[in-house]
C-alpha cells in the first residue's frame, strides 16, 4: 500500500489549519490572563487556567500526529524531517508558509505567556512580603535541603515526594 502526496498534504494541511486555530484562541485566552491577573479575582485566574491546559493540551496532540506522520513515512520526527516532509507532500511551499506563520504565532503566545509568569512572581512576591510583615517577619523564608523551612516559625517538616 502507498501513501499519496495529495492525502498527506490534505492531512497535514488540517493539522496546519487546526493548529493555527487554536493558537489564535490561545493567544487570546492568554490575553484575557493578563487582564485577570493585572485583577484580584482568584476564581477567574482558575477559570483561565482550565483554558490554557485545553489549548495547550490539544496543541500537543497536533504535533504528537504531526511528528508521527513524518515518522511513519520515513521522513523523521525532528525539523529537518518535517522540512522535508513538507517538501514531499507539497511543493508548492504553502504547507511550509502556514508552518513558519503557525511558529510566529507560538512566538506571540510565548511572549505574553512569559509576560503573565512575571506578572504572577510579582504578585507573589508582594503576598510573600506582606506575610512576612505579618508574622513579623523581616525575612523571607528559606527551605533546606530536606524541605525544613527556616525563619520565624522555626523548622517545619514539608513531608517526602
Amino acid at each position: 500500500m502507498s501513501v499519496s502526496r495529495v492525502d498527506v498534504q490534505q492531512h497535514l494541511s488540517r493539522i496546519l489549519a487546526e493548529e493555527a486555530q487554536l493558537l489564535a484562541e490561545l493567544e487570546a485566552v492568554l490575553e484575557r490572563e493578563t487582564d485577570i491577573l493585572r485583577g484580584d479575582d482568584a476564581q477567574a485566574i482558575q477559570r483561565i487556567g482550565s483554558n490554557r491546559h485545553h489549548c495547550v493540551d490539544a496543541l500537543s496532540r497536533l504535533g504528537l500526529e504531526r511528528t508521527e506522520t513524518g515518522r511513519m513515512l520515513s521522513f523523521g520526527s525532528d525539523r529537518t524531517g518535517l522540512e522535508k516532509l513538507f517538501e514531499w507532500a507539497d511543493p508548492s511551499l504553502r504547507l511550509r508558509a502556514r508552518w513558519s506563520a503557525n511558529l510566529e504565532l507560538a512566538r506571540l503566545c510565548k511572549a505574553t505567556n512569559d509576560r503573565n509568569g512575571a506578572i504572577v512572581a510579582a504578585k507573589l512576591d508582594r503576598v510573600q512580603k506582606l506575610l512576612g510583615h505579618l508574622r513579623g517577619a523581616n525575612q523571607t523564608p528559606v527551605y533546606n535541603s530536606r524541605a525544613s523551612r527556616y525563619g520565624s516559625l522555626g523548622p517545619r517538616n514539608l513531608g517526602v515526594a
